[in-house]
This record gives structure tokens, sequence and C-alpha cells, in this order.
């Protein structure tokens, strides 16, 4: 089963899931949502729609449509706001935003952390140089540490390409703190790119590279998907 993505974001989210062998349905976004029982019907079933910033009408619809089809789904809210944002992440399984998007969505909903939980099944939160942080129903609150980065040349890809590796290290059965660490490392990648498109993937150097930041676990972990014998 594969993952749709859907938004602004899109292209650039299924960027970095084809690069690492991934690919995810890209759904053109815009007003009018597209209706995810023939997108299964062309494509086989979905484990996962990750919902984009995107014309509000078109979040609510896809996030009505994975409630009654029983889709998990995840969701960055972008700049949607007030009531709008609190029905669109509702029953979510992860939210997934940076810091400020984060602060935006508390103050514009006025939730805070409990009852935002009370609406999603996790939370993960890109926290910069900071790393990411990862809360959730019956798990300890974690912290992963950013990953190491070359030479930093454009910041433009590197938020969607952390979703691009958080969302096929999931698909892979990665435990939430190993797909963070999939995502940071390629969000890394990107940084070092100029362009929300303009990254490559070695994928040998990437399992190296992982090992250099989250040890040789994680790459071996990783070096399964990635470099299949």
């Amino acid at each position: 089963m594969k993952t749709a993505v859907t938004g602004s974001t899109a292209l650039a989210v299924s960027h970095g899931m084809r690069r690492l062998g991934n690919p995810a349905h890209a759904l053109e976004p815009g007003q009018a949502a597209a209706d995810l029982i023939e997108v299964m019907e062309r494509s086989g079933p979905l484990a996962l729609v990750h919902i984009g910033p995107d014309d509000p009408k078109a979040m609510l619809s896809y996030t009505e449509q994975c409630r009654d089809l029983g889709l998990d789904f995840s969701v960055d809210p972008g700049a949607l706001d007030g009531d709008d944002a609190a029905e669109c992440i509702d029953g979510a399984k992860f939210l997934v935003t940076s810091q400020d998007r984060y602060q935006f969505l508390q103050g514009t909903t006025g939730l805070n952390d409990d009852e935002i939980l009370a609406l999603v099944r996790v939370r993960v939160t890109t926290l910069d140089a900071e790393g990411v942080e990862i809360v959730g129903h019956d798990m300890d609150r974690v912290r992963v540490p950013p990953a190491r980065a070359g030479e930093l040349i454009d910041p433009a890809g590197a938020a969607d390409a952390f979703v691009a590796g958080l969302l096929t290290a999931l698909g892979w059965g990665m435990p939430l703190r190993r797909a963070a660490e999939i995502g940071s490392q390629l969000s890394a990648v990107a940084l070092e790119s100029v362009g929300a498109h303009g990254y490559a993937l070695n994928p040998a150097e990437f399992v190296h590279r992982l090992e250099q930041s989250y040890g040789a676990a994680c790459a071996a972990e990783a070096s399964a998907y990635l470099l299949p014998e």
C-alpha cells in the first residue's frame, strides 16, 4: 500500500519519497479535493494520506474523506487557523509541523498541548537546530537531535524533505524515532542543494551519513530498504 500526499507541498514531498525509492501519489492542489475512492480504484489501497497546506476547502474535504473511509492521515495545517484548523487535525494519526507553525496553531485555535493531543494521536514538531520533538499517547516524549549536515546552501526544500523521509520510513514500518531520523537526514541533504527539488541521493552515501548522525543500528535498518541485495 502506498502513501498519497496532497497540497502545495505535494510535489516536493513526493520528490523526496521518490529519491528514497518509495514514490507517493501526489494529488494536485486546488479548491476541489480529489475523490480518494477514485484514487484508490486507480492506484490501489492507501496506507496513509498526508494532507499538506492547501485551499481550506480541499484540506477539510480530505480530512473528512479520510475519517469517513477509515484511512489513516497525517496533516500539516500550514496557515489554516481557528475552527478550520481544529477540524482539520481532528482524528489525525500524525500532526507534522514546524515549531513556528505549531505555535501559530495553538494561538489561533486557543488549544493547549493536551487539547491538541486529544485531537491527534502523535505530534511531530521540527525544532530547527534543536532537532525534532515527538509527543503522543501512551509513549514517552522523544527528542531526535538534528542530523549532521555539510555546507548549508538553501533552506527551501528542508521542511518538505523531512516530511518525505518521515513518511517513507513510516511506510517501511519503522518506529517514529527512526522515521524522524531518516527525515532529518534527508532534510540535511536538501539544505545542501538549491531549491525544493534540487537534491539527488546516493543510497550508499545516505546510509553512511545516517551512521554518522544516528549510529550503526539506524544505518543497518535503512540499508535493508535502500541497499537491497
